[in-house]
């Protein structure tokens, strides 16, 4: 009964809590914004049809960093432009795996003008943790912490929590996964002019798989689905092609569905492109204490038109240190030749 009584209780204040809501144009983007992955996944809780994850991924879904067993750092920047007014995003994350889970840190700042919404300056820090509970389920959960300034000042404070199962083959899809988050959970951004963006208490759900794989070529794709605040419906869907593990591109479309209401208009598919090598980073000193002779980067952009108003453009840079053991060690019985 306690349990049941608390359900009721969240449910009642989160949509008491969401009749206030009054979400700016692009606001439910906001997180999204500072880093090419986030948008060129199609906000995929599932990891992209590729499942491609990383410190980034924390902000999306944090149960999506659980698989990963190298230290990594993501570093984004993004501009949107319209006729003479610019904004500017960025995004910088750092993920560590340990024997507890693998934890992340990703630090965020969206600085816009009045035209381009939400406006004012916001800056927010999130921290995060993931497991693997089982062979196939990821879960996470990350809490984050901001302030918004210049068009009003206000804090923001919210938890995320989520999970991923990777269904392994269905029917002619590979690696086909369903994941799930509650983002938000807490207090959002507010200023003088907008309340409640990203909206608070959103629900997201989502589906990826891949299509094709040998080693040369690649292909998958994701769908999600989002109801920020209970009061509004996001879709996303994304395509992912990948040639010879070294190039992926992305291709997606998403939908807004109170800015279409509101006549904003459609967002233009957006197209993105990364590529993948490994790095020589030094025989000696402190990268070769860490077992980091080698690193693999990858550098990735993407492109969108908002509302057939808005220029995004976005580029980012990736790092996982040192390289993955894949050769089991032999053993041998015996007693050795003298």
């Amino acid at each position: 009964m306690k349990r049941i009584g608390f359900a009721i209780c969240f449910v009642a204040f989160a949509v008491a809590y969401s009749f206030s809501k009054d979400t700016p144009a692009y606001g439910e983007n906001l997180f999204l914004l500072g880093f090419p992955g986030l948008l060129s996944n199609a906000a995929s809780t599932a990891g992209g049809g590729l499942y491609d994850a990383g410190p980034y991924s924390t902000t999306i879904n944090p149960a999506l960093t659980a698989p990963l067993q190298r230290v990594s750092a993501d570093l984004g920047a993004s501009m949107m432009m319209r006729e003479s007014e610019a904004g500017f995003a960025f995004l910088a994350g750092a993920l560590f795996p340990s024997r507890w889970g693998v934890w992340t840190g990703v630090l965020q700042g969206a600085f816009l003008e009045t035209p381009l919404s939400p406006p004012g300056n916001t800056f927010n820090a999130r921290f995060g943790w993931a497991r693997d509970v089982a062979d196939d389920l990821y879960v996470g959960a990350a809490v984050f912490a901001g302030a918004t300034s210049k068009y009003g000042d206000g804090i923001a404070a919210a938890l995320d929590a989520g999970f991923v199962y990777r269904l392994g083959r269905l029917a002619f899809l590979k690696d086909a996964r369903v994941s799930a988050a509650l983002s938000n959970i807490g207090k959002t951004f507010n200023n003088d002019y907008f309340d409640n963006f990203p909206g608070a208490f959103t629900v997201k759900g989502g589906f990826a798989a891949v299509l094709f794989e040998n080693d040369v070529f690649s292909a998958g794709f994701s769908t999600d689905i989002a109801l920020p605040s209970f009061q509004n419906l996001l879709l996303n869907f994304g395509v992912e092609l990948g040639l010879v593990d070294v190039v992926t591109v992305s291709i997606g479309w998403d939908m807004n569905a109170l800015e279409l209401a509101d006549d904003l208009g459609a967002h233009s598919p957006f197209i993105g492109i990364a590529f993948k090598w490994t790095a020589n980073t030094g025989g000696s000193g402190i990268m070769a204490k860490q077992g980091w002779e080698k690193t693999d980067l990858s550098v990735s952009t993407l492109y969108q038109r908002l509302n057939n108003r808005i220029n995004l453009f976005s580029a980012g840079l990736s790092a996982e240190f040192g390289s993955i053991d894949k050769t089991p060690p032999v053993i041998k019985l015996g007693v050795s030749e003298s």
